[in-house]
């Protein structure tokens, strides 16, 4: 590790990192692929997780997920700034 970042800057060559940032009062559908294996941190704001069964439940800066198996359709950020998630996961290689 490069830092004491809970989801490190500069992982390496076997990990792939990205922000995503959600904007003010907005939703976006939740995509399984694009979050599959990714432990996902909080980095501003705060995020409710929106489920099939109709419920949500909101985690704010500093919480550390992981999305798979949960049964969601939506990320949507309550707040009147911009959500910023960082996600981590392993690199996809073919072989």
């Amino acid at each position: 590790m490069d830092d004491d970042a809970p989801i490190p800057t500069h992982p390496g060559p076997t990990f792939r990192r990205r922000m995503v940032t959600i904007p003010a009062q907005a939703t976006v559908p939740f995509v399984d692929g694009d979050w599959h294996g990714a432990l996902v941190l909080i980095e501003r704001g705060s995020v409710d997780l929106c489920c099939v069964r109709g419920g949500r439940r909101r985690f704010a800066k500093g919480a550390v997920l992981f999305f798979d198996d949960l049964g969601l359709t939506a990320l949507h950020n309550p707040g009147v700034e911009d959500v910023v998630l960082v996600a981590l996961s392993r690199e996809v290689t073919d072989k």
